[in-house]
Protein backbone atom coordinates (compact mmCIF):
# COMPACT_ATOMS: atom_id res chain seq x y z
CA UNK A 1 0.00 0.00 0.00
CA UNK A 2 1.41 3.46 -0.60
CA UNK A 3 1.31 6.14 1.77
CA UNK A 4 -0.53 8.82 2.32
CA UNK A 5 1.76 12.58 1.63
CA UNK A 6 2.16 15.11 4.17
CA UNK A 7 2.40 18.77 3.68
CA UNK A 8 4.79 21.00 4.57
CA UNK A 9 4.83 24.76 4.53
CA UNK A 10 8.50 26.43 3.96
CA UNK A 11 9.18 29.69 4.67
CA UNK A 12 11.66 30.49 0.76
CA UNK A 13 15.00 32.34 1.09
CA UNK A 14 13.15 34.90 -0.74
CA UNK A 15 10.25 36.98 -0.29
CA UNK A 16 8.73 38.49 3.04
CA UNK A 17 11.73 39.19 5.64
CA UNK A 18 9.68 39.25 8.87
CA UNK A 19 8.05 35.83 9.87
CA UNK A 20 4.54 35.61 9.73
CA UNK A 21 2.34 33.82 12.23
CA UNK A 22 0.08 31.06 11.62
CA UNK A 23 -2.16 32.60 13.90
CA UNK A 24 -2.58 35.80 11.99
CA UNK A 25 -2.98 34.33 9.27
CA UNK A 26 -6.18 32.18 10.54
CA UNK A 27 -7.48 34.94 11.81
CA UNK A 28 -7.35 36.35 8.26
CA UNK A 29 -8.82 33.83 7.01
CA UNK A 30 -11.42 33.33 9.15
CA UNK A 31 -12.81 37.11 9.14
CA UNK A 32 -12.87 36.84 5.26
CA UNK A 33 -14.73 33.15 5.63
CA UNK A 34 -17.35 35.24 7.88
CA UNK A 35 -18.03 37.72 5.49
CA UNK A 36 -18.46 36.07 2.90
CA UNK A 37 -20.92 33.30 4.55
CA UNK A 38 -22.78 36.70 5.70
CA UNK A 39 -26.12 37.46 4.10
CA UNK A 40 -26.10 39.45 1.51
CA UNK A 41 -25.03 43.64 1.94
CA UNK A 42 -28.30 46.34 1.20
CA UNK A 43 -28.68 47.85 -1.92
CA UNK A 44 -25.64 50.56 -2.80
CA UNK A 45 -23.47 48.50 -0.27
CA UNK A 46 -22.03 45.47 -2.99
CA UNK A 47 -19.10 47.83 -3.71
CA UNK A 48 -17.96 48.31 -0.06
CA UNK A 49 -18.06 44.81 0.63
CA UNK A 50 -16.48 44.09 -2.53
CA UNK A 51 -13.52 46.30 -1.39
CA UNK A 52 -13.35 45.10 2.51
CA UNK A 53 -13.45 41.50 0.95
CA UNK A 54 -10.51 42.42 -1.85
CA UNK A 55 -8.60 43.74 1.01
CA UNK A 56 -9.30 40.90 3.21
CA UNK A 57 -7.45 38.26 0.31
CA UNK A 58 -4.60 40.83 -0.19
CA UNK A 59 -3.83 40.92 3.02
CA UNK A 60 -3.76 37.04 3.40
CA UNK A 61 -1.54 36.89 -0.14
CA UNK A 62 0.96 39.38 1.02
CA UNK A 63 1.23 37.16 4.45
CA UNK A 64 1.67 33.59 2.30
CA UNK A 65 4.02 35.45 -0.32
CA UNK A 66 7.68 33.86 -0.09
CA UNK A 67 6.59 30.09 1.76
CA UNK A 68 5.71 27.51 -0.64
CA UNK A 69 4.50 23.89 -0.18
CA UNK A 70 6.49 20.56 -0.22
CA UNK A 71 4.81 17.24 -0.50
CA UNK A 72 6.38 14.87 1.51
CA UNK A 73 6.21 10.86 0.87
CA UNK A 74 4.16 9.25 -1.88
CA UNK A 75 1.11 9.86 -3.20
CA UNK A 76 1.57 7.03 -5.77
CA UNK A 77 -1.13 4.01 -4.87
CA UNK A 78 0.56 0.43 -5.59
CA UNK A 79 -1.56 -2.39 -5.92
CA UNK A 80 0.49 -5.11 -4.07
CA UNK A 81 -0.72 -9.25 -5.27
Amino acid sequence: MGKKSRVKTQKSGTGATASVSPKETLNLTSELLQRCSSPAPGPGKEWEEYVQIRSLVEKIRKKQKGRRIIFVGSTKITNDR
